[in-house]
Formats: structure tokens, C-alpha cells, sequence
């Protein structure tokens, strides 16, 4: 092999690698206290910066002056200390990951610092902070595996996954993966976007069914599946407030 085709093969295994790295979740290091509540976030917020190494623009925080009744906890806002503007950002920008329990994403990554994920707005955090505050940076895949069999199951996204028996597009469709009597438990095994995946067939519905464990078990398939799609998001869901 020449030292082109390497470097082309270096280059493409790092843009994949690179892709995985961009995105997840910001979540406390104790994320399974019961103490805390709502949306993840340090009580005196985060420092919100307008790009990478750039100027502090204001705060994430529940601390907003019209933020005062009994459900301030499902709240956060971003207050801007340049214009003095309190804009409250909405659940749909968070991702749930229990019963109401909501936490931020990120889906950028550059020199220290990530983007939020949040729809119309360029809100930046310095990783080191997020660190200090006892927070820490969960990349998607991570989360996923380190939650299988913690929650009812992961299911496929819409139209549904191919289980495939290596982790690419060419390789024989074992299975195409659809609806919430498919569950995927994904594994700690991962090349690029892929994750190695244990499948369990079901007859019916887990929240539905009189059957036992093993008797609802139609089939058990192992492969791999494109877990996240090419923006770095999850290609699968799960029942967050379970059954």
C-alpha cells in the first residue's frame, strides 16, 4: 500500500471517528441523583459565549427575572447581557432522558469549547467550565450503550435501521429493524457512526403483554446498526417515562 492510499485511509477513518466526537449530551457527573430535577443544569447556570475564545454574551440559567412560579425547575433561559433580554428556551431543545428529566445537547466542537444544540441561537460553552461545575460532555454513542437495559429499550428511528452484519452499507442486510417490538441494545463496540448491537424480536409489546420475559422472545439477532445519522444524532428513540 502507498503512502497516498494511507493517508486517504487515515483521513477517512478520522472524519468518521471525528463525526462521533461532535456530539451528545451535557450532563451532571452524578446524573442518576434523585435530588436533581427537570432540566440538567448548575444552579448558577453557564457562562454563554458568542463563538470559540470569543465574548462572554450572558448566562444559561434558571435565574431570570420573570422566571418565579412553581415551575421555574422546567425552565432555563438565556439572559443576555448585551441588549438585558431574558429569552426562554423551550423543551423541544432538550433531550429527555427520563421521567421529566431533560438535558442539553451539543453538536459542535471547536478549540475548548461546544455549541448547544438549540434551534436560532449561537450559544457557545467553554468546556473547562463545564468541567469546573461538575459537569461533563456524554457523547451520544457512549450514552446510548451505557444505557441499555437501564431503560425499557432503544427502538429504530423512522422509516426503521438495516441490521447489517459488518458495520457499512454493503455488507447483507440481516434485518430490517421497525417499531417498538424490535429492541436494540447497543454495545460498547463502535466503528464510526456504527454500533455493534444485541436485537431482541419480541411477540408483543413488553407494557402490553400477559407473556413472560421468555416467552414473548420471538428471536435474538446480533449486527451492527448506523446508531447515529450523518449529523451525529441517534437514529434510534426510547420510552423515557417507560411503560
Amino acid at each position: 500500500m502507498n503512502k497516498g492510499i494511507i493517508a486517504l485511509c487515515f483521513l477517512t477513518c478520522t472524519m468518521a471517528y471525528g463525526q462521533v466526537l461532535q456530539s451528545g449530551l451535557i450532563l451532571p457527573n452524578n446524573y442518576e441523583d434523585e435530588g436533581i430535577c427537570c432540566i440538567y443544569a448548575p444552579s448558577n447556570g453557564f457562562t454563554i459565549y458568542d463563538q470559540p475564545n470569543g465574548e462572554i454574551t450572558g448566562k444559561l440559567t434558571r435565574n431570570a427575572a420573570q422566571n418565579t412560579d412553581n415551575q421555574s425547575y422546567y425552565r432555563i433561559y438565556f439572559v443576555d447581557d448585551r441588549n438585558k433580554t431574558e429569552t426562554q428556551i423551550e423543551l423541544e431543545n432538550f433531550w429527555q432522558i427520563g421521567y421529566e428529566i431533560w438535558a442539553l445537547t451539543y453538536n459542535e466542537r471547536q478549540n475548548g469549547f461546544v455549541k448547544l444544540k438549540i434551534e436560532n441561537q449561537n450559544l457557545w460553552l467553554k468546556e473547562s467550565e463545564v468541567k469546573n461545575m461538575k459537569f461533563e460532555l456524554v457523547e451520544w454513542q457512549t450514552f446510548l450503550s451505557d444505557n441499555a437495559g437501564k431503560v425499557l429499550g432503544f427502538y429504530a428511528n423512522e422509516p426503521g435501521l438495516n441490521l447489517r452484519e459488518q458495520p457499512n452499507t454493503s455488507s447483507r442486510i440481516i434485518k430490517t429493524l421497525r417499531g417498538d417490538l424490535h429492541e436494540i441494545s447497543p454495545t460498547n463496540e463502535h466503528i464510526g457512526l456504527w454500533t455493534k448491537v444485541k436485537v431482541i424480536i419480541m411477540k408483543e409489546h413488553p407494557c402490553e403483554t400477559e407473556l413472560t420475559e421468555e416467552e414473548n422472545i420471538e428471536e435474538i439477532l446480533e449486527g451492527w446498526i448506523k446508531i447515529l445519522d450523518d449529523d451525529g444524532l441517534p437514529n434510534v428513540w426510547n420510552y423515557s417515562r417507560g411503560c
